[in-house]
């Protein structure tokens, strides 16, 4: 058999497609049997820039998303698009993958193209319940599809195989700390329930201008809670402007612009108000972490709602749609949960069911198998 496995990872633009690709990096970097790795992406977007700190191989190509409006904005990005698949065909020339993995977004085109194109084995992988347009083109031809959502079975591969293994998640959410460990890095107690409230690393406008009226009341009812809050750098000066120093000098309320490991935050955590991402929601199911959800409302193809959705069927979480969102309404549902320890238990292991915390592993070896049949072809 050739040498060891030559592996292409390719997809970005958002957070939500790079993670899963940089999960499974984490896996194959380990591994003695894999010769090379490779990061295929769309320069100058957050793939390129984690790539860089990582010091992961990177390709970057001219390519964006398509426009969403007919017009000749629309003929231009297609020249874009075939320009990157005829670079992205002769880097693949070049570095000789093995196999070659697709995490969404149209980042990930141009590299799936050219595999297709090369008679390369390629796997896609869709995080979200509602398939995006990349995945759903390339689906079809694929040698896998794996799912991160039991929602998302409305793609499949016609002639590969289609898995449900769930969203690849860093490591730390796996091998993760203690409650006792995780409240002490915050100065928290680990006897109090504990309320985190995020809107993602860049925050939410909404979702902290709901709390921040609503703080008083929930520390006052409820003295058996703390509150631990990520505002986002762009929204934590306004937050701190429209807070009343007691409650920003509240011992059971901890702010934060932005925290660097949020399996840390999500293992001290009782319940978590959050936006419906698939990593957020795949770090959720893997720390079996119950969830009030506000899905960003100007999600391509509204996929945080859908997702949002997915769970609360399933007994995990509970939904507002942000134009219902109000300092109220976000109020009393907390105020409810908590006090609630029965309910509370019940979404903890509806959220729990759904986590696959081995997910990188399983696609990693999933690659390797792909590689391995290629391998003995080309012998």
């Amino acid at each position: 058999m050739p040498p060891g496995h030559r592996i292409v990872l390719s997809g970005g633009g958002t957070g939500g497609h790079v993670y899963p690709a940089l999960s499974v990096y984490e896996v194959l970097e380990k591994d003695p049997q894999v010769e090379a790795i490779l990061y295929i992406g769309a320069s100058g977007h957050i793939e390129e820039r984690i790539a860089s700190e990582r010091g992961i191989d990177f390709v970057g190509l001219d390519v964006s998303g398509m426009p969403r409006k007919r017009s000749l904005a629309v003929l231009k990005w297609l020249f874009q698009m075939l320009k990157a698949q005829s670079h992205a065909s002769k880097v693949l020339k070049d570095f000789r993958p093995t196999v070659v993995l697709g995490t969404g977004g149209y980042a990930s085109a141009p590299a799936l193209g050219a595999a297709k194109k090369l008679g390369i084995p390629y796997a896609i992988h869709e995080p979200d319940a509602h398939p995006g347009l990349a995945n759903k083109f390339f689906a079809g031809s694929a040698n896998l599809v794996s799912l991160g959502m039991e929602g998302a079975r409305g793609i499949k591969s016609k002639h590969g195989t289609t898995i449900v293994n769930g969203n690849p998640i860093r490591q730390g959410f796996v091998n993760k700390i203690g409650r006792d460990a995780a409240c002490a890095v915050f100065g928290l107690r680990p006897d109090l329930l504990t309320l985190v409230v995020t809107g993602g690393s860049q925050g939410a406008k909404a979702i902290n201008e709901s709390l921040a009226e609503t703080l008083e009341r929930l520390l006052e009812f409820v003295p058996h809670m703390q509150i631990v809050h990520q505002a986002g750098d762009k929204n934590v000066h306004d937050l701190k402007e429209s807070l009343s120093e007691s409650v920003l000098m509240h011992p059971r309320y901890c702010l934060r612009a932005y925290f660097d490991d949020m399996s840390v935050v999500y293992a001290a955590s009782d319940l978590v108000v959050c936006r419906a991402g698939a990593m957020t929601i795949s770090e959720l199911s893997a720390t079996a972490t119950p969830a009030v959800f506000i899905p960003f409302p100007y999600a391509a193809q509204n996929h945080q709602m859908h997702n949002a959705r997915f769970l609360e069927s399933k007994g995990a979480a509970i939904v507002i749609p942000q134009e219902e969102l109000s300092p109220q309404k976000l109020g009393d549902i907390v105020l409810l949960l908590l006090s609630d320890k029965e309910k509370l238990n019940s979404m903890k292991k509806a959220m729990a069911a759904l986590g696959k915390p081995q997910a990188a592993v399983d696609l990693a070896e999933q690659l390797k198998k792909l590689s391995d049949e290629y391998r003995l072809r080309i012998k």
